[in-house]
């Protein structure tokens, strides 16, 4: 820290790199930014490194790394030693009247998890030399986001921007699950992910947006096609789906937010398809004093395709007290024969998936966190498909989590 005097600001402590001040702008908190141009509950804690640098920029350092074992039971499971990853360093800029913000969002999982994925019964969506990934999550591209947004304060207070992205998230859906505070602390990818929020990684995005105070109203262009097996690269850019979003924070613990979209030719195996995606959902999260907090999300998704629909619920939650985190999921999702890989590809199941959980905080008053967790899920699978999942079909998890701790304000 004292060789970069030249470049940081004096007042700035060796805890300012974990505790810079959560500020605002138009009136927009800044702790309610989330993933993309999303939106979540102002009382949402930050975990972040945060360095003041000259010319009034500001960089805040994001991680969040498990590092452990996933297995998944019965004829279709499978297991694995792995690393769910990502990590987003984020720079900006901000003047009286306006903001200009550069994030990139990384991910080593195509090593980690190989570029196959992770075993998790039930998940479907993408595929992997020509075949549909079907009970395997898909591991995130190594970019995951490479985004700028530009923010300017007009008339009467309203919040007008521009968010561009060669990688990044168009406004559809809630605040994707690897950055939503109730799903953080679980390894696994909600297997209801490609009903509500799978467009977070899209190659190709534009989004213009208008908030005020407590609303924000966005539409978006984007490419509609999900990233293809070769997670290491830029996938052709292209602008051919569209969406639209409007979100609502009436409280500082509250935040919803309903959405569609039309998604060009997702599926890279059934290309002749277009969907429609329509999803709403409501997040609370509570600061439950220094150190604990409460975090929950409800969320419904409906795909669209060729006039037949299926739909996805899930609610989640996370509580942290600063040394246990303790977190659950239940999902209710109708998975097509094409999105299980069965015969007939129109046949429809309903299929139901709880996953508890909890870790233990290994480290305190540091900046950064590590804990030890595991956590274990039950699927109430329909009886026609128990010769291929077995008649209780259970995941089970134990991992090491590393993120920074969560910022303070400044005083």
């Amino acid at each position: 820290m004292e060789g970069m005097d030249g470049s940081m600001h004096h007042d700035m402590d060796m805890q300012a790199m974990e505790m810079g001040g959560m500020g605002e702008f138009g009136g927009i908190p800044e702790s309610r930014d989330a993933s993309g141009t999303s939106w979540q509950p102002d009382e949402t804690p930050m975990h972040a490194h945060h360095m003041m640098m000259k010319n009034d920029w500001s960089v805040m350092l994001h991680y969040n790394a498990f590092v452990g074992y996933d297995r998944q039971s019965g004829p279709r499971g499978d297991h694995q030693f792995n690393s769910i990853n990502w990590l987003m360093l984020m720079a900006s800029k901000t003047a009286e009247d306006n903001e200009l913000t550069f994030r990139t969002m990384l991910s080593l999982e195509p090593w980690t998890a190989t570029t196959q994925g992770y075993p998790l019964l039930f998940q479907s969506g993408e595929s992997y030399k020509g075949r549909a990934l079907v009970d395997r999550q898909h591991p995130h591209d190594l970019f995951m986001e490479v985004a700028a947004r530009y923010r300017r304060v007009i008339q009467q207070g309203s919040v007008l921007s521009f968010y561009v992205a060669p990688s990044g998230e168009p406004a559809l859906g809630p605040t994707a699950f690897p950055h939503r505070m109730s799903a953080m602390d679980n390894p696994a990818a909600p297997i209801s992910h490609h009903w509500v929020d799978s467009t977070h990684i899209a190659f190709g995005v534009v989004t213009l947006g208008l908030a005020r105070k407590q609303w924000q109203i966005e539409g978006s262009w984007f490419n509609g096609r999900e990233p293809d097996e070769h997670r290491w690269n830029f996938d052709p850019l292209k602008l051919n789906s569209y969406s639209g979003r409007i979100s609502w924070n009436p409280t500082p613990e509250w935040s919803a937010q309903v959405s569609g979209g039309f998604l060009k030719s997702p599926e890279e195996l059934h290309p002749e398809e277009n969907v429609h995606r329509y999803t709403a959902s409501v997040t609370r999260g509570r600061k439950l004093g220094q150190t604990a907090h409460l975090a929950a999300t409800a969320g419904w998704g409906v795909n669209v395709v060729s006039g037949e629909r299926s739909h996805a619920i899930f609610a989640e939650g996370d509580y942290s007290n600063g040394s246990w985190n303790v977190y659950g999921r239940a999902e209710y999702v109708q998975k097509t024969g094409e999105e299980l890989d069965l015969a007939p590809d129109h046949a429809k199941w309903d299929v139901t998936q709880i996953s508890v959980g909890a870790s233990r905080e290994l480290v305190s008053g540091k900046p950064f966190q590590a804990a030890l967790g595991t956590s274990i899920s039950y699927t109430f699978a329909p009886s026609e498909l128990r010769s291929l999942y077995g008649d209780h079909p259970i995941g089970f998890w134990i991992f090491l989590r590393v993120r920074p701790a969560a910022m303070t304000m400044n005083h």
